[in-house]
């Protein structure tokens, strides 16, 4: 083939390829330097909806309103706490029960249970300690403790358990 007649690519032209890449720096820094001043521009402020300004002073005067003279349906009922004497009692009438158990394991054994699952039902929330011949029951309402001594005189749960029972 002679140089005249040499084939080119159908997408070649006649242009140099330093140009083409020179227009195309060109473009993209102009489209930066547009980009840069749209955005130093302050956009234009919108206005707030006409009907925001009512809204907005009827919403600060119902605020006002109940907070000077709440009607009866905004007040809140304070949240009443757990009665401990109620729980305390309950609790104790539940150990009088469960010494009553151990006790009743003791005749038939000869010997105190080594846990208190072994006595029989367990009531939860009970500690059981044994101590040589004689046990304690534990527990906690509120704060206090709540001590069963089988060594001890515990008319106090007897006169519970009594009165639960009788009535």
């Amino acid at each position: 083939m002679s140089s005249g007649n040499q084939v080119r690519p159908y997408h070649a032209k006649d242009e140099a390829r330093g140009q083409e890449a020179a227009d195309a720096v060109a473009a993209v820094l102009k489209h930066a330097a547009e980009r840069e001043q749209l955005a130093h521009k302050k956009p234009p402020s919108k206005k707030q909806p006409k009907w925001m300004l009512p809204l907005a002073v009827n919403l600060g005067v119902l605020a006002v309103y109940l907070l000077i003279a709440p009607p009866s349906w905004v007040t809140v009922n304070p949240v009443q706490g757990p009665d401990l004497a109620r729980q305390s009692d309950d609790l104790k009438a539940a150990m009088w029960f469960q010494a009553q158990q151990i006790e009743a394991y003791k005749v038939q054994n000869g010997r105190l249970p080594v846990t208190l699952a072994e006595s029989g039902r367990v009531t939860p929330g009970l500690e059981y300690v044994r101590d040589g011949d004689r046990f304690r029951l534990i527990a906690i309402v509120g704060e206090a403790p709540v001590i069963w001594d089988s060594a001890a005189s515990n008319a106090e749960f007897a006169a519970i358990v009594a009165e639960k029972v009788g009535g």
